[in-house]
């Protein structure tokens, strides 16, 4: 099975794993009066919700593409625009836990770090699933043939 797998899916399991790693390390930190509070993924906002649940998807979509599970939805036919939607969804909401970060005036801790290497992974990931199989619309009245000639 391992050998099956492309740059593509190792980029994308690696966007998985260092998103699940994430959530559950401190995003940022802030002072209140005495108290020192840091937050994960999870305390975040919904911002971090939604990132966790891209992540999900994101495993879901990647287990779907190597058969472990089943595609009742057809989902294998709409990979990339999955794959595309879930970088997308992923990079906003770290962008604007950024933004909010930023604008609060709190601590950037080593979980949003890694949340952040984790949405480059998956726009790696990304890029190499488009170059990797050309694109080509059902029914297209141009071929590769048609283009050259």
């Amino acid at each position: 099975m391992l050998r099956r797998l492309t740059f593509a899916d190792w980029a994308a399991g690696l966007a998985v794993a260092l998103g699940l790693l994430a959530v559950f390390l401190p995003w940022y930190s802030y002072s209140s009066g005495s108290a020192h509070i840091t937050v994960n993924g999870f305390r975040a906002s919904l911002l971090g919700d939604i990132f966790f649940l891209a992540i999900a998807a994101l495993g879901m979509l990647m287990l779907i593409r190597q058969g472990v599970i089943q595609d009742p939805a057809g989902l294998k036919q709409r990979e990339r625009t999955g794959l595309l939607a879930t970088a997308t969804v992923m990079g906003t909401a770290v962008l604007l836990q950024l933004i909010l970060i930023g604008t609060g005036g709190l601590s950037v801790r080593a979980g949003f770090g890694i949340a952040v290497v984790a949405v480059i992974a998956l726009g790696v990931s990304v890029r190499a699933q488009f170059l990797s199989r050309p694109f080509f619309r059902a029914g297209s009245a141009t071929t590769d043939r048609e283009l050259t000639d």
